[in-house]
């Protein structure tokens, strides 16, 4: 991942279109102290946002990942984006494909790959699609 100044980033390449969020974190029924609502974009790989579905999915392992809705998945994925931050999330997607091939793991990851691939289908693989 390149971290772009304001400077640079009228040369980044053509990326995809912000998807819209629905969730805003720090939001509850008492907003009365709101001041400000800041929207923050960030361009995340399909390895990036497979980490932050498997951090936010902790507690859900009796649950198919193939069940969830897409809703839930960019939720979710919102969420764990605002806990952890690009930078751990980065770091943490460096290794994480390769687990699809530990037969202990593999066939979770390998549905949260699948779920990621349903809820931001431009960054599917051809024949996952």
């Amino acid at each position: 991942m390149t971290i772009l100044t304001h400077a640079e980033a009228r040369r980044t390449p053509s990326l995809p279109a912000p998807i819209s969020t629905s969730y805003v974190f720090g939001a509850d029924d008492d907003v009365d102290d709101v001041v400000a609502v800041v929207a923050v974009k960030v361009a995340m790989t399909r390895d990036m946002l497979a980490v932050a579905l498997d951090l936010a999915s902790v507690g859900r392992f009796d649950e198919n990942p193939d069940a969830w809705t897409v809703e839930w998945i960019r939720e979710s994925v919102e969420i764990q984006l605002c806990i952890e931050g690009p930078f751990t999330i980065q770091r943490d997607a460096e290794g994480f494909a390769d687990m699809a091939l530990d037969p202990t793991v593999g066939n979770r990851v390998r549905a949260e790959y699948r779920a990621i691939d349903r809820a931001y289908p431009h960054l599917a693989p051809k024949e996952n699609v």
